[in-house]
């Protein structure tokens, strides 16, 4: 007899092998018609699928080493458009390939990251596309050890073996630095993201880059940590002010805290761009409707998440990729947060 169940409970593969007397592994063999089941078993286990009316799902095929046509990716966040636009560049690329998409979200914690590898194995997807912080030498050699052909976005891996894809972040803050600095401005802030982004970093480069380039001293109080988002974007702009130190621009590196910064600056009376002038990251849907719109350095968001999905399929299906590093181009945007002085 069936396990009593909830009425509203779906029968699983543990149900079908329980009633079934046999593991798991071998319901999943009769579902997909794998050899190695005698008849008699093969026969009872489709007699009592029919009677249970259980539909199979991916996890039961991964079971027997089928693939699942699933992909996963794990990204930082969802509420953050940036992401969400990597999210459609993978879900639409992989809809068209006939994959689904299996999203987690690490919240940008080290633990929750480590949790979501340990979790992955090839019963629930076929392959990941990764988006994460806190990227370690056992980070990577976890994902190793499950077989589990991956891609990273936005991450340089250390080792040359490893596929990512990457946007000039380091010369797309160059430019935007060194727009502003054709400007007129000397006194440049710069809001910087959490301390273990590389894009961060890349950015930081670029601006220090700029500012050496054109014979600017760097002065570090000038820099605000905004953790990527508008709130603390708001608050680093805030601590700006508080310093009293004297600046005409400010290079966001990223466009959610440059919203933040330009609610700041709006509050405490100056005005956008006659004041204070303004440079964002990332180009989102954002940037361009607010007051003023935002200029900004656009990076191919859409495509980052697609081209992450060409190689990662290509893995699945065992082909061989020579390119393992892609670096795709920003390009800045110019709008109306910026004037000359």
């Amino acid at each position: 007899m069936p396990p009593k169940r909830n009425k509203n409970s779906r029968i699983t593969i543990e149900d079908i092998a329980q009633i079934a007397q046999v593991s798991k592994a071998t319901v999943s063999y009769v579902i997909n018609d794998k050899p190695g089941v005698s008849e008699p078993v093969r026969n009872k286990i489709k007699n009592i699928i029919e009677e249970t009316n259980y539909f199979p799902n991916s996890a039961a095929r991964g079971l027997a080493g089928e693939k699942t046509n699933f992909v996963g990716l794990v990204i930082p966040d969802i509420s953050d458009m940036f992401y969400a636009n990597i999210i459609r560049g993978v879900e639409k690329t992989l809809n068209k390939k006939e994959y689904l998409l299996n999203l987690f979200t690490t919240h940008a914690r080290p633990e929750r990251e480590q949790q979501v590898v340990r979790l992955l194995n090839k019963s629930m997807v076929d392959g990941l596309i990764i988006m994460a912080y806190f990227i370690t030498d056992n980070f990577i050699q976890s994902l190793k050890e499950r077989e589990i052909p991956f891609v990273f976005i936005d991450y340089p891996p250390k080792d040359e073996d490893i596929y990512s894809v990457m946007v000039d972040n380091e010369n797309g803050a160059f430019e935007a630095t060194e727009y502003l600095i054709k400007l007129g401005h000397k006194k440049i802030a710069f809001l910087e993201g959490p301390e273990v982004a590389w894009d961060s970093k890349a950015r930081f480069k670029g601006y220090l880059k700029a500012l050496e380039t054109h014979g600017i001293k760097f002065n570090p109080e000038l820099v605000e940590n905004g953790n990527f988002t508008k709130e603390e974007g708001y608050t680093a702009t805030k601590r700006l002010l508080e310093k009293g130190e004297k600046f005409t621009a400010v290079f966001s590196s990223n466009d959610q805290m440059a919203i933040g910064a330009i609610r700041a600056l709006k509050e405490s009376g100056y005005k956008i761009p006659t004041d204070v002038s303004i440079v964002g990251f990332d180009n989102i849907e954002a940037s361009s409707i607010i007051e003023p719109p935002l200029t900004t350095v656009s990076q191919p968001i859409y495509e980052m998440g697609k081209k992450a999905v060409d190689i990662i399929t290509a893995l699945i299906n065992g082909e061989t990729i020579e390119e393992k590093r892609y670096m795709l181009k920003t390009k800045l945007i110019e709008r109306h947060s910026c004037t000359k002085i």
